[in-house]
């Protein structure tokens, strides 16, 4: 095989590989909005909404008092479907005594 045909051939595979590569690489279609609750209190709020990629998230809030100061205390959840095909569940609180995250893994239905 000559060189020119060798090279030829190579940079079509490498084309093709690069193409493929982009193809994966390149986002699906923007996620829509399936449901979305928000409610805001004189003392906190609510709200939570749902994706149709998977991703949801859910927060409560309140206002606390930690001695002389007042500031807000929150516990909330979001979970999301890695590219993995296993979903993510982080629930937390946050307030006088930090951010307390806390990770569950949903393993796929396939695995």
């Amino acid at each position: 095989m000559n060189k020119f045909l060798y090279f030829q051939r190579l940079f079509i595979l490498a084309s093709a590989v690069a193409i493929l590569a982009a193809q994966e690489a390149s986002p699906a279609e923007p996620a829509q909005i399936i449901t979305e609750r928000t409610i805001v209190r004189q003392n906190g709020y609510d709200f939570e909404f749902q994706t149709s990629d998977g991703v949801s998230r859910k927060e409560e809030a309140e206002l606390i008092t930690v001695g002389e100061h007042q500031g807000i205390g929150i516990k909330g959840s979001y979970s999301y479907v890695a590219p993995d095909g296993q979903q993510y569940i982080v629930s937390y609180t946050a307030d006088d005594k930090g951010f307390k995250p806390q990770i569950r893994i949903v393993p796929s239905s396939g695995q």
